[in-house]
């Protein structure tokens, strides 16, 4: 894992080729003042994150030194890194109701990612 400073810094990846992925992770990290290096999927060497091209295809993840989470949890443990608000969506997101809709809720728009109306709508590689 890359390091800064000494400590194992967090990495989100994500698909670089998605317009709406690229915008809405460089979005929540601007505004909740989220921690962690956003970096596209494809620019990086996966086995450094110990995930595959399939993994990282599938969904977006939050890596630490010490952890590798996927989808709507990385959202969750990503969230943590944040300003107050941030964390507590991130609690939010974590609890056992909770979580279940936020998995059917993360699956549904990376399904329709490339449908989602907006200024990225033409630069989405899907």
């Amino acid at each position: 894992m890359p390091e800064a400073t000494g400590t194992p810094q967090a990495v989100v990846l994500f698909d670089g080729e998605c317009g709406f992925c690229r915008a809405a992770t460089g979005r929540l990290a601007r505004q909740l003042s989220l921690g962690g290096r956003l970096l596209p999927w494809q620019s990086v060497d996966l086995a450094t994150y110990r995930l595959t091209r399939a993994q990282a295809e599938q969904r977006l993840w939050f890596v630490t030194a010490e952890r590798r989470t996927g989808g709507a949890a990385a959202f969750a443990e990503w969230f943590a890194t944040g300003n107050r608000a941030a964390r507590a969506a991130g609690r939010l997101i974590a609890l056992p109701g909770v979580r279940s809709l936020a998995r059917a809720v993360y699956a549904l728009v990376a399904r329709n990612r490339h449908r989602i109306p907006g200024p990225w709508e033409h630069a989405c590689g899907i």
